[in-house]
């Protein structure tokens, strides 16, 4: 047996030594080296239902992300992010429908005696503990620091706001608002080139609002129902403002120099302001992102309004528009049965009043004192 000495004077066998030597040189070229294999976080606080393991741990470099596992957002929704050599390559997060409903949490079984055996304190808590952890099934792709294959997930007050990425294209956003004994989920859908609207907890109780936008004839539509039945249509016209929808009530008017119509038909047993996601609001305040043709980028564009609009104070009152040109009410053959509006030529301007599909005044005026005599209408017509 060969000895080797040190100059503390202990004795070491050589097998001993060799391996210390190996250990040490694996501390040293170890991607986390050993001058920081302090600076790294263990968390047992949630599954991975892909990885599952007692612990996961995270290592620092410079003090940042390295390698491993490391949670962010809050206890009872964490996301968790997997990095290697300093790039997340990972996330892993849970369906909020299904934590909300509580479909992540297994059932509490089988805790008698089982073949004789009784469960110890010891086991009985690590059970309790692992069945209560959320179960993170849900994987998300990074790119070059961005999702784009998953979820991306923005923390509210009172709820959580999902995007659903496919191919690096936003597909789908879900609205999930809680609050004491109350929970609902409010879906924003891109399915082909049409884009849907609903509420999966309101259809659960019998109340299936749904909402359908699609591009007619270069204007966008949105088509309600209530349990399948067809019960109105919202229209934003931004082109052929002269083409206008039958059967309609439609209001006309400027917002950023350019000129758009609202315009609602239906809604005879049900309001008009029912609603989901308020589009008619958004309508008025970005009318401009109604204009694209193109369905992803309008989509992307009413998703960001959306969420701009749900962050907003409640009590938010929708402002007028810059400069009214009408109001006015249509038949069977999108003619116009009712209303006021303005006709501006390059000769000259002036407005129209009509009732019951014919013209009852037609004076001449400019844009500016056609304000007061568009309001003076609508009072009279509120009067009556």
């Amino acid at each position: 047996m060969i000895v080797v000495k040190f100059p503390s004077g202990n004795t070491i066998k050589s097998s001993v030594k060799v391996t210390f030597l190996s250990v040490f040189c694996v501390l040293l070229f170890n991607p986390v080296n050993s001058q920081h294999m302090d600076d790294f976080i263990e968390d047992d606080s949630f599954i991975i239902v892909e990885k599952p393991q007692k612990v996961y741990k995270g290592f620092y470099k410079n003090g940042k992300p390295y390698n491993g596992y490391f949670s962010k957002g809050n206890d009872e929704f964490p996301t968790v992010d997997y990095y290697e050599n300093g790039e997340a390559k990972f996330q892993y997060s849970l369906d909020v429908y299904q934590m909300a409903l509580g479909a992540e949490t297994t059932e509490i079984e089988d805790l008698q005696e089982q073949e004789g055996e009784v469960m110890s304190e010891e086991d009985y808590e690590a059970y309790m503990k692992d069945v209560y952890k959320p179960k993170l099934n849900i994987k998300s792709v990074y790119q070059n620091g961005k999702i784009i294959d998953g979820y991306e997930y923005e923390e509210l007050d009172s709820g959580i706001i999902s995007r659903k990425i496919e191919n690096k294209k936003v597909i789908a956003m879900h609205v999930d608002v809680f609050a004491i004994h109350y929970y609902q989920r409010n879906s924003v859908i891109l399915r082909s080139d049409t884009i849907f609207i609903g509420s999966p907890t309101l259809a659960a109780v019998g109340d299936k609002l749904e909402v359908k936008m699609f591009n007619k004839s270069g204007n966008w539509v949105a088509s309600y129902t209530i349990n399948d039945k067809e019960i109105g249509s919202k229209y934003f016209i931004t082109k052929g403002l002269e083409n206008l929808p039958p059967n309609s009530t439609l209001y006309i008017y400027d917002q950023n120099e350019e000129t758009y119509i609202y315009g609602t038909n239906g809604f005879k047993e049900y309001s008009s302001r029912l609603d989901i996601i308020d589009v008619a609001k958004i309508y008025f305040e970005k009318p401009e992102i109604f204009i694209s043709q193109d369905i992803q980028n309008f989509f992307n564009d009413f998703i960001e309004a959306s969420i701009n609009e749900i962050k907003r104070e409640k009590d938010t009152r929708l402002k007028e528009p810059e400069i009214w040109r009408g109001y006015v009410t249509t038949g069977d053959d999108g003619r116009i049965e009712s209303g006021i509006r303005f006709i501006e030529k390059k000769e000259n301007s002036f407005y129209i009043e009509y009732k019951e599909g014919s013209e009852v005044k037609n004076e001449e005026v400019n844009l500016i004192n056609f304000q007061k005599v568009f309001k003076e209408h609508m009072n009279l017509k509120r009067e009556n």
